[in-house]
């Protein structure tokens, strides 16, 4: 079986699957960006309040269900019954929202990678359970998995809390406008040991890219849809690119 992290690059990452056309973090969505052939899905994740790992990106259930409350609050039989398909198109109707185990339970098999991205929300200081990175890196470990998986989160102590758990486990420290800068970012990277530094395509330069890169980490950027968009990413030398938009990204490069 294909290792996803030596596939060429640049890499097609599919962003909470084909999102664009299917109703994002949703069955449908990752069928499509498998099948059109991205070679990396990324999702989020947070827990329910009955501790299911729940594949939403919002903190709340507004903006893409028929449901209204937060996640975190909600037991999973609950979220499980909301409609997350309508609000991108009618034709979607009926469509759920996934655990993770049900997504990563159709990925195992194919030559895909999947990017866990682990919402901040989810991050508990002082676990009153199993934390959620526990459970990450339980089921990769008893799965065989860790060849074909990244975490990334803007909370990077979660990240520091996967590292403690696994030496094995790849990670992706996600940057954004609230928290440090690339720079410090790279300093995390080499306490963690971590495999890439994710981050906006705004005001992203070759330069920095190839800083990045010589100091030996992978160099993913968010999120580029338009044509112009992922010219310019690929341009820059990057070395995976999160798109909306799989099969446009596909067809720039084949």
């Amino acid at each position: 079986m294909t290792d996803p992290f030596l596939l060429p690059k640049p890499w097609v990452i599919a962003h909470r699957g084909d999102s664009g056309e299917f109703p994002e973090n949703t069955m449908s969505s990752f069928r499509n960006a498998s099948e059109l052939g991205a070679d990396w899905i990324e999702l989020d994740i947070i827990h329910s309040s009955d501790g299911k790992i729940v594949v939403i990106h919002d903190d709340t259930m507004d903006r893409t269900t028929d449901q209204k409350g937060e996640v975190k609050l909600l037991p999973f039989n609950m979220i499980r019954k909301a409609d997350a398909g309508s609000w991108k198109d009618p034709r979607f109707k009926g469509e759920k929202v996934p655990d993770l185990w049900e997504v990563w339970d159709y990925l195992k098999p194919k030559n895909i990678g999947l990017n866990v991205e682990i919402k901040s929300g989810a991050y508990e200081e002082i676990p009153i359970d199993i934390p959620i990175e526990q459970e990450l890196i339980d089921y990769t470990k008893q799965n065989s998995l860790f060849h074909k998986t990244l975490f990334s989160s803007f909370c990077w102590d979660s990240l520091a809390r996967i590292r403690e758990l696994s030496v094995e486990a790849k990670l992706g420290i996600l940057i954004g406008e609230e928290t440090s800068s690339w720079m410090e970012a790279l300093e995390l990277g080499f306490r963690l040991n971590a495999f890439s530094l994710n981050l906006s395509s705004k005001g992203l330069d070759k330069e920095t890219v190839s800083k990045i890169q010589k100091e030996g980490f992978k160099v993913l950027v968010y999120t580029l849809n338009t044509e112009e968009e992922l010219k310019l990413g690929i341009d820059l030398g990057v070395d995976g690119i999160f798109t909306n938009y799989p099969k446009r990204m596909r067809s720039l490069l084949t």
